[in-house]
């Protein structure tokens, strides 16, 4: 193992070197493993005398002089020595041939006495030298003596260093004192080394890790070891040579104990009494910070020595203080060494016995005692515990905690069918509201097979699997499924059943029309007179609110939300019920609000659903933020912010999320000029029709398809792009809730291109009728431009102008900056293609805006098809500029296709290489000499290497 640097003691280390003076006592205290050895050894750079080291052994019964012997093992013995040196002969026969003859023996006093003199003037012949001795809590009696002889005759050439754990130090040598008795002229330092930072923890790790470090492993590593400096340095040894999966932390949030380190640690445990072990012990097993009197209960130990035993637990730093009245084990480290070194038997008696002095508080912590019963083998009661543990959990808001608790109690294969049921019904409320699902699905599902439950049970069981397969995983159809027979089996129990109407009430992806949704709330709010359940009729009256919402009544926002109090959940147990349908209900309306186009209402829901204690909602209102900034062209860091969330973990299993998280990212990729990355994306959502994962809501995939089919007409495909919609549109017309239609019409608009004029013209008239009473901006404005597209088609362009512009407007009305800028270049292509009566400078006029506001939204795909039209008509075009909100470095595909433009390749030629259409290799040709700032692909320059990050153009400009 090679020596780590010296890290976090730079202090330490110049305070030392500058006390390596002759006639100079250095006291350097620490307790054990904070690196006393490790400083000293920088004497040997600090002074050009002799550096003497030695130690004191860990002996019972010690060797006398055995630190100073070790010292002056292989010390150059000067010559000119009186004779009583002699009197070390027998004490260094290895230098017999250098000292003067042995002495005849005398007395036991006066062969102290001597020795002392002799060894006093060995040292001060040695000249400039500095005499270090560690361990001095180990000192052996002699040893201690000569120091006090010598102290006050200490050489003038001599420094003299003593190292010394304080903890362990005898009382009967105040080590302090010796600076006391010194000669005049001399001098004394103290240091006493304390444990590592957190930022010293990290520039180690930096050194020893084969992977780069982040602030939460060093963060997480200076908690495991306490900034002890030997602990951090063998841990990181060990997960040096460990392999790291990619995406894994360097440092696991329970580290190894290596070996060297485990029975280093237990070493120091077996050095102090019986008493003092036991009550680490006790510590250990409780593993939360604990009382006086409940340590020393554990530990079965009377008053009188338990407080004994604390006090040296204490002073030895096995035990710490977390508050004035309780104490826990030093350090993370500490107390898993101790705990799995515990033999069976005295673990689960340690573990019976907390559970017993656990129980007497007045407010039993009913996890701890969950898991103290498991580990001690009381299964019923660990079942017990962790049912109270998960049902103070669920009152405080903590579903997260209630979900770990439940799940682990459910894993026992004894557990009596009812019992089970039970528990997996509590599961199942818990997690609905938590952000990963897909264990507790698995879990609702084996219950279910549990033999000798009744209808209502697994009625019950049926509605909570539904509802997580509704929200969490997005298997809509799977849910259904379960919410129909669950409504079967709940009709004895008009409460349960409402929730489970209301629920198959919502419109989500299933074919089911709207009039079967009114159907399921119409039966839904009977049971829920029937119930007499105020908490029953809120949720009816919420769901209620969502069904009218999402398919675009204006009354919906006629409905009285669930007042969600100003009393504190604590005092009235019954408000965070009300705050969470509260915010349930805030969260559906600004869902449904985003969809029509109802921004400013979007963004009072979802002020109040972001401050849900729920984490599912909370991280639904942040994602449809995102949406919001979409649509409102505020991009500026949105890609960014995409991208973290969709690393996250916490997000992983939460596939609505997710979903949502995945087109906002495929939309920007799109927008700013990365077709590829989109592709990639999208196909996450729509990966074709043999996929059996989830199945995401309408209005997600509509949004997905709505790209697809925009990258499809890029390559000059329109029946690949009517394909992209075709099966949403006949789902959404046989569901009747037209207003989930906005984000298709690209794909719409594809069939006049299909030469299908009469099916578009048809779907025109279905969506005109279907929006008809609705209030749904995004869907109105949609079929204007949708109208506009088939005026164009047509040739009556004075329509098709003033159409544009009503939907141009009506987009800058909700605000959709970017839906708005493409209405206008549609306007401005039809000015350029109207008779020779129409002035076509309006036209380039329209394009040129259109092209300002994409290069303000840093829309470099749009500007770019822009800016390839404006230069058909003539009109000179200034290279894009870094400005906006716009990224101007070369996108992946981008690069590629320019590498190949570079070296000769025509269009055609590139297309065939990537198997793209000409098309869009034209556009990125457009978009990368855009960024580049270049007129015309004579200007690139073939890279010397075949795949360039950085291009060198012609002109001055680079990127």
């Amino acid at each position: 193992m090679c020596s780590p640097p010296l890290v976090g003691r730079e202090a330490e280390r110049r305070q030392l070197r500058e006390a390596a003076v002759p006639a100079t006592i250095v006291l350097l205290a620490g307790t054990a493993g904070t690196g006393k050895t490790r400083l000293v050894q920088e004497l040997h750079e600090a002074t050009s005398g002799t550096v003497l080291t030695g130690h004191c052994p860990p002996r019972a019964a010690p060797f006398p002089y055995a630190p100073v012997i070790e010292a002056l093992h292989e010390a150059p013995i000067p010559t000119g020595l009186s004779p009583l040196c002699g009197a070390l002969a027998p004490l260094l026969p290895e230098h017999g041939t250098a000292l003067p003859p042995p002495l005849p023996p005398v007395g036991p006093a006066a062969e102290h006495h001597r020795t002392y003199r002799a060894l006093t003037e060995l040292l001060g012949a040695l000249g400039p030298a500095v005499l270090v001795l560690e361990d001095m809590q180990w000192i052996d009696p002699p040893t201690r003596d000569l120091l006090a002889y010598l102290a006050p005759r200490l050489p003038p050439n001599l420094t003299l260093v003593l190292t010394y754990r304080p903890e362990e130090l005898p009382h009967t040598f105040p080590v302090a004192a010796l600076a006391a008795r010194t000669p005049p002229g001399t001098t004394h330092h103290e240091i006493t080394l304390g444990p590592l930072s957190v930022e010293h923890v990290h520039t180690l790790a930096q050194h020893l890790l084969t992977t780069d470090p982040t602030d939460t492993d060093a963060r997480r590593l200076h908690t495991w070891t306490g900034g002890l400096p030997l602990a951090v340095v063998e841990t990181l040894h060990h997960l040096s040579h460990l392999p790291t999966a990619p995406g894994e932390p360097a440092v696991p949030t329970t580290p190894p104990v290596p070996a060297p380190l485990r029975d280093w640690i237990l070493d120091q445990l077996r050095s102090v009494d019986r008493d003092t072990r036991r009550l680490v012990r006790a510590a250990c097993v409780l593993d939360r910070p604990a009382t006086d009197t409940q340590l020393a209960r554990v530990a079965d130990l009377p008053e009188t020595r338990a407080d004994r035993a604390l006090a040296r637990a204490h002073r030895h730093g096995l035990l710490h203080p977390t508050d004035p009245t309780t104490l826990a084990p030093r350090t993370p480290l500490l107390r898993q060494a101790c705990y799995t070194a515990l033999p069976r038997d005295k673990r689960r008696h340690l573990h019976r016995a907390s559970l017993h002095v656990l129980g007497e508080q007045h407010e039993p912590p009913h996890d701890r005692m969950a898991h103290h019963a498991r580990e001690a083998g009381l299964l019923d009661t660990w079942t017990d515990h962790a049912e109270h543990a998960a049902d103070q959990a669920l009152t405080r808001g903590e579903d997260a905690t209630a979900v770990a608790l439940l799940r682990d109690a459910l894993n026992r294969d004894s557990l009596p069918p009812q019992r089970r049921c039970a528990l997996a019904l509590k599961l199942g409320r818990a997690a609905l509201t938590g952000l990963s699902a897909e264990h507790t699905i698995d879990l609702l599902r084996d219950v279910l097979d549990t033999p000798g439950l009744s209808a209502t049970e697994r009625g019950e069981l049926r509605m909570e699997l539904g509802l997580l397969l509704l929200n969490q995983a997005s298997q809509n159809r799977s849910a259904r499924g379960e919410l129909v027979r669950a409504a079967a089996e709940l009709s004895s129990r008009p409460a349960l059943a409402a929730r489970v109407m209301c629920a198959l009430a919502v419109p989500r992806s299933t074919p089911d029309p709207v009039s079967t949704h009114r159907r399921w709330m119409e039966q839904a709010v009977a049971a829920a007179q029937r119930s007499q359940d105020p908490a029953v009729d809120q949720t009816v009256r919420v769901n209620q609110a969502t069904l009218l919402a999402q398919i675009g009544d204006p009354t919906a926002w006629e409905v009285t939300l669930p007042d969600p109090g100003t009393t504190s959940p604590r005092t009235d147990p019954q408000a965070l019920a009300r705050r969470r349908e509260f915010a349930r209900a805030s969260l559906n309306l600004a869902d449904a609000a985003v969809i029509l186009g109802h921004y400013d209402r979007a963004d009072r829901h979802l002020s109040d659903a972001t401050g849900s204690c729920d984490p599912y909602i909370h991280e639904s209102a942040r994602v449809l933020h995102l949406i919001l900034d979409w649509n409102r062209g505020h991009w500026s860091d949105l890609a960014e912010r995409t991208e973290h969330d969709l690393r996250s973990r916490r997000l992983a299993h939460l596939h609505s999320v997710t979903a949502e998280l995945t087109v906002v990212r495929a939309a920007l990729a799109l927008a700013q000029g990365d077709p590829a990355t989109a592709r990639t994306h999208l196909e996450r959502i729509l990966p074709g029709s043999h996929h059996q994962g989830p199945d995401y809501t309408v209005p997600v995939r509509a949004f997905a398809a709505g790209l697809l089919a925009r990258l499809a007409l890029a390559q000059e495909d329109p029946n690949t792009a009517w394909k992209q919609v075709e099966g949403l549109v006949s789902l959404i017309a046989s569901k009747g809730i037209w207003v989930w239609a906005a984000d298709l019409v690209p794909g719409m608009e594809a069939l006049l291109l299909c030469r299908r004029q009469a099916v578009a013209q048809d779907l025109c008239t279905r969506l005109r009728a279907g929006l008809r009473g609705t209030s749904a901006p995004a869907a109105q404005a949609a079929l204007v431009r949708f109208e506009a597209a088939l005026a164009h088609h047509r040739g009556h362009h004075d329509r098709a102008l003033h159409l544009y512009t009503e939907a141009e407007a009506a987009y800058r009305e909700m605000p959709r900056p970017y839906d708005a800028a493409l209405a206008r270049e549609a306007s401005a292509h039809t000015h350029l293609a109207s008779d020779r009566r129409q002035d076509p400078a309006l036209g380039v006029t329209a394009l040129q805006a259109a092209l300002a506001e994409y290069t303000e939204l840093g829309a470099t795909w749009d500007a770019a098809r822009v800016r390839r039209r404006l230069r058909e008509h003539g009109v000179a075009v200034p290279p894009a500029r870094s400005g906006g909100t716009g990224d101007n470095r070369l996108s992946p595909r981008e690069n590629e296709i320019t590498v190949l433009a570079a070296q000769g390749h025509t269009n055609r030629e590139i297309a065939a290489l990537l198997h793209l259409s000409p098309r869009t290799v034209e556009t990125h040709v457009a978009n990368a000499l855009a960024k580049l700032g270049l007129r015309s692909r004579r200007d690139l320059t073939a890279p010397t290497s075949p795949e360039p990050t950085t291009w060198s153009p012609t002109t001055d400009r680079t990127t």
